[in-house]
């Protein structure tokens, strides 16, 4: 059982961490004028907060004595329904993922790996067959979807209430 509490432990610790790492990501965004570090810092939020929230599935699973090293919420889900269980918190974090803010985290996260699609971006080199700056198109084209530093803010504090609600309802027997 202490073994099993350590593993608990730690997994909440990451969680934790990955929440702190967006809030400096956030700090050193709101206290820079550069166009580019801001952008930097912002993508960095976004990761730490989206790994928050991998970090937290798998601490849900450690919860639940899941033997798995990358669940997602459906993998939690299923094993859960083979044992005739179910989870209040895969509901509730399934409901915020299709429609809500960890929603919207998601889509920002899958923005910063993927490139804005070709047909959003407005052509801005004087013919169209000048090979535009990649760089200049990365930093002011691309960057329009990208929240800002209080709305990544926002989501964080919000993710944070959920998790200590979530936790206070996760009670080892």
């Amino acid at each position: 059982m202490a073994g099993k509490t350590r593993v608990a432990k730690y997994q909440a610790d990451r969680t934790n961490q990955k929440l702190y790492f967006c809030r400096l990501s956030c700090q050193a965004a709101g206290s820079t004028d550069d166009k580019q570090l801001y952008q930097a810092h912002c993508e960095t939020a976004i990761f730490h907060l989206y790994g928050a929230f991998l970090a937290f599935t798998q601490e849900l699973g450690y919860f639940y004595s899941l033997n798995m090293s990358a669940p997602t919420l459906s993998d939690i889900e299923q094993a859960l329904s083979e044992r005739t269980q179910v989870s209040p918190e895969i509901q509730r974090l399934q409901q915020l993922q299709q429609q809500g803010f960890l929603a919207n985290i998601e889509r920002a996260y899958q923005r910063c790996l993927y490139a804005v699609p070709p047909d959003t971006i407005v052509d801005q080199t004087p013919s169209n067959t000048a090979s535009p700056d990649l760089i200049v198109n990365v930093v002011t084209l691309s960057n329009q979807w990208l929240p800002d530093e209080t709305t990544i803010r926002e989501w964080r504090q919000q993710f944070l209430e959920l998790i200590e609600q979530l936790r206070a309802g996760m009670v080892e027997f």
